[in-house]
């Protein structure tokens, strides 16, 4: 071998250290023209090695394998160039492959362009080589030049397109620059025999080595890995000793007498040492210089990819993303700017004082943004103010940039939008960004978008789970949520509830459509929830009634603020344009706790009834519920005050005649239920209204029984378990006959439970305690009290003592306490007389 063929190994070394290790690496397609710029260089170098130590087969084979990694590498060049410019197709690349091909076909068929060397030997016995050139050579050297001038157009494209390409260009143009000059140095006399084109290519792959890792498609701990340090610790061992094993060898017998097996001992035993020590330097070395930092961020990342995907609050998330950023890159401030939606501009979020100036809504065709957002990676303000988008940036915009000292700006995505972006002030103690800091920060940008993006998925579902599509109101659901919440959450203070039904608003929809009857909806919805702003809840409660939680409100201040959203209900279509249409009118319903309810259940129900009885008299008003009064507070007399039981009685009593041909008990049953029913309605303190409907609920409420059999009914025994099941059904059966009665549907709650029990042990819905609506606790203890006291087929009649005995015995299972405890008082003053069956 020559004097200088360390080179050649060196540099062989070298290339295959790179191959195998980006060929272990993730790879892209920029990492795969890398790889083939490196075997390009591996058969040029290698086949050139092979043919000067002449390995076999021959010396003409190694040749041509020189030549073919020759001619490949502008050609992997080229590719290379295309691919860090992300141009996505190289039209070129057609031309020039069959080329190449075609260029070493003839080559090695026929030695055409470049023939190969002939071996001569020295007078020393030293074998050189004798290379004979043609006219030819100027033709393959010249296809080699088109595709390196190829190369350097789109290079110089690219870098006039973004001035930030050209930067990350630089490392490329000067290898490409070395690699030239070593091409010509080995022309020079001072450079004859020395393989400068050679080592100038080991320098060219170290070059593009660091710009892959400015653009950081590999980490540097990937190439300083234990391993790799090994094998470089155990070369420079092997360069060391070889050139000290002898001056060692004369040094160690000149001064101890040792046999050659124990100075051989000995030399290996300081190789080790020797190897150990290079390898333990090395490793503290790059873990101090590259390695560090590079764990710090990657344990930095994993921790913040932990927090955000614990929660799915955006604030908990920006704050996480705060704290990341400022504990590992130790920026001075941040600000957060985000945008609701593909429209909206860019809002801060999120400010650690950049500036005490007010803060500056950026638009979605702001230059900034846009650059973000056509790029999708982080820049550095120094990069961005070479662009000709730099240039077009309004001059409010450059101003805030400087005076806010911003260096670096992180766009946040979402899918193929950007919904935000990062702004960072300088570092701590005025350091520059690394590219290690643009790496972190852009692996940020994934996670933080990605946890970001699942924040507002989750509250758009969440927010469309508990609003109304179309008034964008509480929907039925979350509103009792909201309720109970706020109940839970003030139990010693007041809670007033208001209860708006539009009025006659089918008759609406009828003469204007239902479109109209949607804008109407939509209209009262805002002027709502604009009146009550923060001071309450705003819900859509049905299809045309709305509803209006006040906390630490009364029933007389809640009727100011219902009042007033009455009024302005009312001027809605008095507008000049909607003078067609029909004016918009609501009856309201008030109560409170604790001032005319003890619960929720209460609550609402007592609103309902308030907003029933605005309704059955004229409409277009708002009445309070109080309880314990004969007059619900709030409205006008009524100019006809009609009995509402004296306008539906033909009705109720048509039904009930009805199954009075089937059951003659049930007649009679139902109306001393409807006489004990109302005597302990009026005792316990409710209203006319109230008494009313608990009247016709009694006269009802076995009206199911037309559907049971006679053979059941009239059983003179006890009913078996399966007879007993039909028996129940009844109470479904009485439910389903009343929904056809629309003006008498308001007694179904009281009939639908006047079976259950206040233990919850009862039929048809198992409910308990004050969940059993009023009326139906009353139905229950007068509908027993007389099936005790009545006979039978299947029993005797019961005393009235005995009767309440039984009611007493069962006060908190079967029967509200309080309640009976009215009930009986009343039997035993009097005040209730009995009808008893002898």
């Amino acid at each position: 071998m020559g004097d200088f063929a360390y080179v050649s190994i060196i540099a062989l070394f070298c290339y295959l250290f790179l191959f195998i290790i980006f060929f272990a690496a993730k790879k892209n397609k920029i990492v795969f023209s890398f790889l083939f710029i490196l075997g390009a260089f591996i058969l040029w170098t290698a086949g050139s090695f092979c043919m000067r130590i002449q390995l076999w087969p021959s010396v003409k084979f190694w040749y041509d394998i020189s030549i073919l990694g020759l001619t490949l590498l502008p050609l992997a060049f080229l590719v290379f160039v295309g691919e860090y410019a992300n141009i996505d197709k190289l039209k070129t690349l057609r031309i020039w492959i069959p080329i190449i091909v075609g260029l070493n076909i003839i080559n090695i068929s026929k030695g055409f362009f470049l023939s190969a060397p002939n071996v001569h030997i020295s007078p020393e016995g030293k074998p050189y080589f004798v290379y004979s050139y043609t006219w030819p050579v100027v033709l393959f050297f010249g296809i080699m030049t088109a595709i390196v001038i190829n190369m350097l157009y789109i290079l110089m494209k690219a870098s006039r397109q973004n001035q930030t390409i050209k930067k990350q260009f630089t490392p490329i143009v000067l290898g490409i620059l070395v690699l030239f000059l070593g091409h010509v140095f080995i022309l020079l006399p001072t450079f004859r025999g020395f393989p400068t084109d050679i080592l100038s290519g080991v320098i060219n792959a170290f070059f593009m080595f660091y710009a892959l890792y400015k653009r950081k498609l590999f980490q540097l701990k990937m190439i300083m890995s234990k391993g790799s340090c090994l094998v470089i610790s155990a070369i420079l061992s092997y360069f060391i000793f070889f050139h000290l094993i002898d001056p060692l060898n004369k040094f160690i017998n000149n001064k101890y007498a040792i046999s050659i097996n124990q100075n051989i001992w000995l030399v290996a035993i300081l190789i080790t040492l020797v190897t150990g020590s290079i390898y333990a330097f090395m490793q503290f070395l790059f873990h101090l210089m590259f390695i560090r930092d590079e764990i710090i961020q990657a344990d930095s990342l994993k921790d913040f990819s932990y927090k955000v995907s614990k929660t799915l609050n955006v604030q908990e998330i920006l704050r996480e993303l705060v704290s990341v950023i400022q504990n590992t890159i130790y920026v001075k401030n941040i600000k957060i700017y985000i945008s609701n939606n593909k429209k909206a501009p860019y809002e801060i979020v999120h400010n650690t004082k950049l500036s005490d100036k007010p803060d500056l809504k950026v638009s979605r065709n702001n230059i900034l943004a846009k650059w973000l957002e056509d790029h999708n990676e982080c820049i550095l303000i120094k990069d961005f103010k070479k662009t000709n988008e730099y240039k077009s940036l309004a001059k409010k915009w450059k101003d805030q940039i400087s005076e806010m000292k911003i260096e670096c700006v992180v766009p946040l995505r979402d899918d193929d939008a950007m919904i935000g972006f990062i702004v960072l002030s300088e570092k701590e103690k005025k350091s520059r960004y690394t590219y290690k800091d643009i790496s972190f920060l852009n692996s940020i940008n994934s996670i933080g978008s990605i946890a970001i993006k699942n924040s507002k998925l989750y509250e758009k579902v969440y927010y469309e789970a508990r609003t109304d599509e179309l008034t964008g109101l509480l929907n039925r659901k979350y509103f009792y949520e909201v309720l109970n919440e706020e109940y839970e959450k003030n139990k010693n203070a007041p809670i007033a509830l208001i209860i708006l039904n539009i009025d006659d608003f089918r008759l609406y929809n009828q003469l204007y459509g239902t479109k109209e009857g949607d804008i109407a909806l939509q209209k009262i919805a805002k002027s709502i929830s604009d009146y009550v702003s923060i001071d309450g809840f705003v819900a859509r409660y049905g299809g045309k009634e709305f509803a209006v939680i006040l906390p630490y409100y009364d029933s007389f201040m809640a009727k100011q603020i219902a009042d007033e959203i009455r009024k302005r209900i009312h001027e809605i279509n008095k507008r000049e344009k909607d003078y067609s249409l029909k004016a918009l009118t609501v009856s309201g319903g008030i109560s409170s706790i604790p001032y005319s309810a003890n619960s929720i259940k209460e609550l609402v129900d007592n609103a309902d009834m308030a907003v029933y009885n605005v309704k059955r008299n004229g409409k277009n008003a708002i009445m309070m519920y109080t309880a314990g009064t004969d007059n619900m507070v709030g409205i006008k007399s009524p100019i006809s005050r009609k009995s509402i039981y004296s306008e539906y009685a033909p009705t109720i009593y048509a039904l009930t005649a009805a199954i009075d041909t089937k059951d003659h008990y049930t007649f009679s049953h139902s109306q001393n239920v409807e006489y004990y029913a109302s005597g302990l309605a009026y005792a316990y303190g409710m209203n006319e209204d109230c008494i009313e409907i608990i009247r016709e609920a009694a006269l009802l409420h076995d009206i199911g029984k037309i559907g049971i059999p006679e053979n059941i009914l009239n059983k003179p025994g006890r009913l078996s378990r399966e007879e007993y099941e039909i028996m129940k059904g009844h109470v479904e059966n009485a439910v389903a006959i009343i929904r056809h009665l629309p003006s008498l549907d308001y007694v179904i709650p009281a009939v639908i439970g006047h079976h259950e029990r206040y233990d919850g042990n009862g039929y048809p819905r198992r409910i308990a305690g004050e969940d059993i609506p009023l009326y139906a606790r009353i139905l229950c203890i007068a509908d027993s009290f007389d099936a005790i006291i009545s006979k039978r087929p299947y029993k005797d009649a019961d005393t009235v003592d005995s009767a309440l005995q039984i009611l007493e015995e069962q006060s908190g299972l079967q029967f509200d306490p309080e309640l009976i405890k009215v009930f009986v008082r009343q039997v035993k003053n009097g005040n209730i007389r009995v009808y008893e069956e002898n």
